[in-house]
């Protein structure tokens, strides 16, 4: 394995450091705040509390699986086109995707980001 795979100015550290946030905040977004019961009554009662207010449009971003499209048309366009930032992008929101309720298309897209950064850091690799 390369020693300097993970070196702190690797791109690779960045989208994992990347990726470890959007898990995480997407957590929180749901466990926190959609799924809480606390939360339900609080925000039943018609509460001006902004948790509330998140509560209210975070729904769209997975209403019809959309960070789930947005991972797997990103993850699509990377294998096309080998741009590693729509790679980074599939593979981040994939992450999300995968805990905000769009798992099958999150997957999909986070797997194809992951296999364009794979390819091309091994292209790059052997050019050199």
């Amino acid at each position: 394995m390369n020693r300097h795979l993970f070196h702190r100015n690797t791109p690779v550290t960045g989208l994992i450091v990347a990726f470890t946030a959007a898990v995480a905040a997407s957590a929180t977004l749901r466990y926190g705040l959609m799924e809480s019961d606390v939360l339900h009554g609080l925000c039943a009662a018609a509460s001006d509390d902004w948790r509330c207010a998140a509560r209210r449009y975070a729904p769209q971003l997975f209403i019809d699986q959309r960070i789930g499209w947005l991972a797997l048309a990103a993850g699509a366009l990377a294998m096309a086109t080998r741009i590693p930032m729509l790679a980074a992008v599939a593979v981040v929101s994939g992450g999300a995707g995968l805990i905000l309720y769009s798992a099958d298309y999150a997957a999909a897209g986070l797997l194809l980001g992951l296999i364009a950064l794979a390819s091309t850091r091994s292209r790059r690799s052997h050019a050199h």
